[in-house]
């Protein structure tokens, strides 16, 4: 029953863009590509930043050529970069290179210089000053250095909502636990009705013993955007910090740190940056680290700023290093462009799964409040189930989730996507609703 033609590999996109452009593809079907010079593509070099730099109306032949960059793997539609985006080529040779360098040369296998190019470009990239910026190698690593850094003591608070990430909010269950302080929970609708829905929901939780509050730029579970500007003015004008865990803004959305007035965010570089496993980044403003200890090493020296958060000992370079190719080609492309992208790819998977009998968005179609992920649930089937049916039917890997009282499946839409996968992923969700008995089964499908 497996359908090998599902999705398409960079042999695929590539030949699909050669014959774009010849116009030598002689049938398009959603989920499947049968072109003409494939072969003769592949023998092509990767395309440079020069070519992807994009200029004038971005069709889908422009998309063609972005995803030809992305080496996945045939018969794969794959929809899962909310755990860990495939890493295109232009990435992947950044990093083997400086991997041979230093096993033919570990004399400067620190590249202390090099990394302070990387921290600038990445404080350049998300609005903040280098002395702002640690390169770290996880989300969960940024959200414990702010965190662990903070003086708490017994009966302190922590306000946050139920959809958030372990890596988030690990530190807390750890500090209830070591030193007794206090967790107040906020409930989180899916889908919410308004910012102003959620914006009160937090301001209830709120006590004068708050001393932070935490929440998701965009949650893992349903994708749900947070008001994080107005959550950000409210913290403020209560007097508590602001601690976000912006696990997959970055790559996605533009960011930007200063003028949001964030306290601290902390990013992941392997999801929608594309840039491999650890690989992060921890903003903390300038005028509360003397209040934010490192989590490891030494105290620090003040003029260093953000660095002081960095004494972990010896980092992946190479995955450090290649974190500028990503950045790169994201600009080369435009972030404008990549952010519309994801919206365009996204908003297609929500209109046409909404209008499938069984079907309930767990996301909302408010742009305000969503972006790159999607949550569904197709009746009551079990998402293991769901999830295995898709796969084994189309060959379109997504995830399950089962945060909350949640039973659903969570796509990721993003520009190596096309929208002939999005439309092949609704018809199979379809497949999946009109054989719901058979799919409930605990039988092999």
């Amino acid at each position: 029953m497996a359908n090998r033609e599902g999705g398409w590999s960079r042999r695929g996109f590539i030949g699909r863009t050669a014959g774009a452009a010849v116009g030598a593809v002689s049938t398009l079907v959603p989920g499947r590509v049968f072109a003409q010079g494939a072969q003769d593509a592949l023998a092509k070099p990767a395309l440079g930043l020069a070519e992807l730099k994009a200029s004038g109306p971005l069709d889908e032949a422009y998309w063609w050529k972005v995803r030809s960059q992305f080496n996945i793997v045939d018969g794969m539609t794959f929809m899962n970069n909310g755990t860990e985006g495939p890493v295109p080529r232009l990435v992947t040779e950044a990093n083997e290179r400086v991997f041979r360098e230093i096993a033919e040369d570990p004399s400067n296998n620190y590249r202390r210089e090099e990394v302070d190019k990387v921290r600038a470009r990445i404080a350049e990239f998300v609005g903040a000053t280098p002395e702002e910026i640690a390169v770290t190698r996880s989300t969960t690593e940024g959200m414990n250095i702010f965190t662990h850094g903070l003086d708490w003591k017994a009966g302190d608070e922590v306000v946050y909502g139920t959809h958030e990430h372990g890596g988030g909010i690990g530190v807390y269950t750890t500090l209830t636990k070591r030193l007794g302080i206090k967790v107040n929970l906020v409930q989180i609708p899916a889908p919410p009705q308004s910012v102003d829905q959620l914006v009160g929901l937090y301001e209830k939780a709120i006590t004068p013993r708050t001393k932070v509050l935490m929440v998701s730029h965009i949650t893992y579970v349903t994708g749900l955007i947070s008001p994080v500007k107005e959550l950000t003015e409210l913290a403020h004008r209560k007097g508590i910090l602001i601690s976000v865990d912006g696990a997959h803004p970055l790559g996605m959305l533009q960011l930007d740190m200063k003028g949001s007035n964030f306290d601290h965010y902390s990013a992941a570089g392997q999801k929608w940056l594309m840039c491999g496993t650890g690989t992060g980044v921890c903003f903390v403003k300038r005028e509360l680290q003397d209040r934010v200890w490192p989590l490891m090493g030494p105290p620090g020296d003040p003029k260093d700023g953000a660095k002081k958060y960095e004494s972990f000992g010896q980092r992946d370079v190479p995955s450090a290093l290649g974190m500028v190719a990503a950045l790169d080609l994201q600009l080369a492309i435009g972030r404008k462009n990549v952010e519309e992208r994801v919206r365009f790819l996204s908003t297609r998977l929500r209109n046409g799964l909404k209008e499938i009998p069984g079907v309930k968005l767990w996301t909302s179609n408010d742009p305000q409040l969503a972006a790159g992920l999607t949550s569904f649930t197709v009746r009551d089937i079990p998402m293991a189930n769901v999830q295995k049916a898709i796969w084994n039917h189309d060959r379109i890997y997504i995830r399950t989730m089962a945060t909350g009282n949640l039973n659903s499946c969570r796509a990721a839409t993003h520009i190596y996507n096309m929208p002939s996968e999005v439309d092949h992923l609704i018809a199979s969700v379809k497949w999946v609703s009109e054989n719901a008995a058979k799919v409930s089964s605990t039988a092999p499908l």
